[in-house]
């Protein structure tokens, strides 16, 4: 079934009134005509909050004076800034970090201020977004964490998801070499198959964690910097997308950054729609491909421990690994299973009961997808009982 891309967005209300994008948004796409008249109005430099100053007639008409007045003397007091009132408003009107974000956007990659303006102008502060950033899931320990995503729920739909899209995740395997489990675990953690793709409106996500959310400001600000030129890359206007509180999107949850660089056009329609399948599956597997996953390679299996030594070398942390079996076996460690990887590393989960696990390259590979180790071996754990489900082994 193709899923729409407008079709599961938020602020559906908007869409009504939109269809089509040149028209409602020409000066993201071709730049209004100057008046002939007024002088055009300067950009925003990037790193200054002043507001643009009003207009200038261009030749004004020339002021005489009667001949027993005199010019007024020009004051050689300094002019206090004045913040014309322009274009922008809302509820980061007053924020100069915002003034300079839209400085920036318009001299690195050509958007015009008027667009901008309108665009944020719109923006209301999506306060659950800024609550779920301060308690994400996977600041749980590990045995909190598993049980969201190991359910019979999840095993039995992503049976069933592969079952559906058997030929399109066969071809994502054989042209990426992905082991077909996974890409069916990404998407069945991310958003249960489709069933939960987030119900945030992604530019005020994003807008509110890039400017409101110091921890991580920075990080935030380059994806809406990234969402924006997708929306223009895409024609599509900003306000429409709909994800996640993080400002991730479609079937895989793809962050701005990652859409640009990962996204693939499956059924060739011209668009990189997320929401459908088609695209959606050869996305992820693409994703994962050009991270460095495997085909076949290992992942994870459990760890035996002994002595004292193990505890210097295990990782809590995402890091490619770097060590071999044998090192490991100096340190106490030694895998339960076969592991196919020529790096390994030594995983703990934290918990009441400490795990430790012998995590491959492309157990690393996952957690280029999200950094968390608990994420990855979810993933995992998933991919695995998924497989055994469908097969029986």
């Amino acid at each position: 079934m193709k899923i729409q891309l407008a079709g599961l967005m938020v602020v559906g209300s908007l869409l009504a009134g939109c269809t089509t994008v040149g028209s409602q948004w020409p000066w993201v796409f071709a730049p209004p005509a100057p008046d002939a008249d007024v002088q055009p109005q300067p950009n925003y430099p990037a790193g200054q909050s002043t507001v643009v100053r009003p207009p200038v007639v261009m030749n004004p008409p020339r002021t005489t004076f009667p001949q027993q007045q005199q010019p007024p003397v020009a004051t050689t007091t300094p002019r206090q800034p004045v913040n014309y009132p322009a274009g922008l408003g809302g509820d980061y009107a007053s924020y100069p970090a915002m003034r300079q974000f839209i400085g920036k956007m318009n001299n690195k990659h050509g958007f015009e201020i008027a667009f901008l303006e309108q665009t944020f102008s719109g923006v209301r502060r999506d306060k659950e977004a800024l609550t779920k950033a301060g308690a994400p899931t996977e600041g749980q320990g590990w045995r909190a964490y598993r049980p969201i995503f190991l359910t019979e729920e999840r095993i039995n739909g992503g049976v069933d998801f592969w079952n559906r899209h058997a030929t399109l995740l066969d071809s994502a395997t054989r042209q990426y070499g992905v082991d077909t489990e996974y890409l069916v675990a990404i998407i069945g953690v991310e958003t249960q198959y489709g069933k939960n793709t987030g119900k945030h409106n992604v530019l005020q996500a994003l807008t509110s964690l890039g400017f409101d959310f110091p921890r991580r400001a920075d990080f935030y600000q380059k994806e809406l910097e990234q969402f924006l030129l997708l929306s223009r890359e895409e024609k599509m206007p900003p306000q429409v997308f709909g994800g996640s509180y993080a400002g991730a999107m479609g079937l895989g949850q793809f962050i701005s950054s990652s859409y640009r660089s990962y996204a693939i056009d499956g059924n060739r329609d011209g668009k990189r729609d997320l929401w459908n399948p088609q695209d959606a599956i050869p996305s992820v597997a693409n994703y994962f491909a050009k991270n460095g996953w495997k085909r076949g390679g290992g992942v994870a299996v459990p760890a035996y421990i002994s002595g004292g030594s193990y505890a210097s070398i295990a990782e809590t942390s995402a890091k490619k690994p770097s060590r071999s079996l044998s090192e490991l076996a100096a340190n106490g460690v030694r895998p339960q299973g076969a592991i196919n990887s020529a790096k390994v590393s030594l995983i703990k989960l934290d918990g009441a009961t400490d795990e430790y696990w012998v995590g491959g390259e492309n157990f690393y590979a996952i957690t280029r997808y999200n950094p968390s180790v608990k994420y990855a071996m979810a993933v995992h754990q998933l991919a695995q009982e998924i497989r055994k489900r469908k097969f029986g082994f």
